[in-house]
């Protein structure tokens, strides 16, 4: 029998969209006669619906016959089919089944060029109930939920090949569970366990003499007790930054590697509309924080209104806040690449910096980025030795 299976990546409720869903699916394996592939895609219901073929080692003409018949049943009620990572000898039955003047399922490089695809759709249309410059962020999120979820499948066959795991499910639990316990995300862990060497065998993973001292923080004060999570520090920062400028509206973000987006961390001053627009962007450069960390160093935007490298949609967000001057710091992070970014913004045009300020901006992300350093450092590599220990006596 054909060995056929379809995994659910997302079923998002999305209102942004005209079917207000949105669902990715993984299809793997021989799609054989098409039957379960036609039950697969019946049951979604009314959705934009994105496919994974990236996984499927054949497609027989009857499955692609159903594909296509799906898709056409979609795009007459608005719902499209796109079809991502298709395999060559896939795209080419594909063409071979459909028929004259048939459009047939849309055909992306990606997942992410198919969701990309999904929201410039809804935009371009019109049929959304929310602006368009409102579903970046969401579309950003999506790309990056697809990372993490590659980089968490890498993962577990990394644990299930290395400590003889019994399946990819003992790994997953194994993640989350290590993940938990330091308070690091699933996917975060995941790619730290495939970007570090293996430990030898029998051996220690960081051998060494624990848990070094964080640096000194000027912003934080005498030490008391425990170092303070992130979550706090990072809030720590945003306020000392408010005090150096003598402003209520400040904010932190933090890049992520996998993708080089920014993703907003703590804030302060601002309204919903503004936390919900930047709570994660890419360096474009249509922001003040993206141009700075594009560039790997401070921008100064003297008025928001007249700076040429605010796209309209940021503005408009901006101008909203009562933002009209803003300044980005990078934090400095390993090779030179700023690891994060926090700004400060002014409700009135023209407010430049002085050598002082700008003098206290700078210890402020030199102290920040060496103490983000220490804490990713330090609990990164107990996360891993925990994992490995764990992983060997399981």
């Amino acid at each position: 029998m054909p060995n056929f299976s379809c995994r659910t990546i997302f079923d998002l409720n999305m209102p942004e969209l005209a079917a207000g869903r949105l669902t990715v699916l993984a299809m793997y394996g021989d799609t054989g006669t098409g039957t379960a592939l036609e039950s697969a895609l019946a049951a979604q219901g009314e959705t934009q619906l994105v496919i994974d073929l990236g996984g499927l080692d054949r497609l027989s003409p009857a499955a692609a016959a159903i594909l296509h018949r799906f898709a056409a049943a979609g795009a007459a009620r608005g719902h499209f089919l796109r079809l991502a990572a298709c395999p060559a000898d896939v795209a080419a039955v594909l063409a071979g089944t459909r028929a004259d003047g048939e459009d047939g399922a849309e055909l992306y490089a990606t997942v992410p060029d198919a969701l990309t695809a999904v929201v410039t759709a809804a935009v371009a249309s019109g049929t959304g109930t929310a602006p368009g410059a409102a579903l970046r962020p969401r579309t950003l999120r999506l790309r990056h939920e697809l990372l993490a979820h590659a980089r968490v499948a890498r993962a577990q066959g990394i644990l299930v090949e290395r400590y003889g795991l019994p399946h990819a499910y003992a790994a997953d639990t194994l993640l989350r569970t290590v993940a938990r316990a330091h308070g690091l995300t699933r996917a975060g862990l995941a790619l730290a366990l495939a970007r570090t060497p293996p430990p030898g065998p029998g051996a220690a993973w960081f051998p060494g003499d624990g848990r070094p001292a964080p640096p000194a923080v000027g912003f934080l004060g005498p030490p008391d007790g425990l170092p303070p999570t992130r979550a706090a520090f990072l809030d720590a920062l945003r306020d000392a930054a408010c005090a150096v400028m003598r402003t209520p509206m400040a904010d932190v973000q933090l890049v992520d590697p996998a993708d080089n987006t920014l993703w907003l961390e703590s804030h302060c001053g601002f309204p919903a509309e503004f936390v919900r627009f930047f709570a994660v962007i890419d360096q474009s450069g249509t922001t003040c924080c993206g141009e700075a960390v594009r560039k790997s160093e401070r921008v100064v935007v003297d008025d928001v209104v007249t700076t040429p490298f605010f796209d309209e949609a940021s503005r408009a967000v901006l101008l909203a806040a009562h933002s009209r001057s803003v300044q980005s710091t990078p934090i400095p992070g390993s090779g030179g690449r700023p690891q994060g970014m926090f700004s400060t913004h002014h409700a009135r045009p023209g407010r430049a910096c002085t050598d002082a300020e700008l003098s206290a901006l700078d210890r402020l992300a030199g102290e920040a980025g060496a103490w983000l350093d220490w804490q990713r450092t330090t609990t990164l590599r107990g996360a891993l030795e925990d994992l490995h220990h764990r992983a060997r006596t399981s």
